[in-house]
C-alpha cells in the first residue's frame, strides 16, 4: 500500500456561495457547498490523479510541507488530503 498525503487550501467565494479547495502542488483543484463537501471532493480528485499518473508514468511532486504552507495562507483553512492506493496503484 503506498499512502499520499498533500496539503491544501481552501478558499470561500462569497458569490458562489461554495468553497474551492486547491493543492497547488499537483494543480488539482475542487469545489463543495461546505467544507466536508469541498474535502471529499479533493480526495476523490486526488485518488484519480495519482491513478492516472502512475498509468502513464508521470512523476508525482513532493508535497509542500503542511506549515510552510500554512505560513503562505495564514487567512485560509490549510487541510491535509490523504489517499491510499493498493499495490495495482487503484485507490483505496
Amino acid at each position: 500500500m503506498k499512502k499520499f498525503v498533500f496539503p491544501a487550501v481552501l478558499f470561500y467565494d462569497d458569490t458562489e456561495q461554495q468553497y474551492t479547495i486547491a493543492m497547488f502542488d499537483i494543480e488539482v483543484f475542487a469545489e463543495g457547498k461546505t467544507v466536508e463537501d469541498a474535502v471529499n471532493t479533493a480526495q476523490s480528485y486526488l485518488d484519480k490523479y495519482l491513478e492516472c499518473a502512475f498509468s502513464y508514468g508521470v512523476e508525482i511532486p513532493e508535497p509542500t510541507p503542511f506549515e510552510q504552507m500554512i505560513d503562505m495562507y495564514p487567512k485560509n483553512l490549510v487541510v491535509l488530503v490523504e489517499s491510499k492506493l493498493n499495490d495495482k496503484n487503484k485507490a483505496i
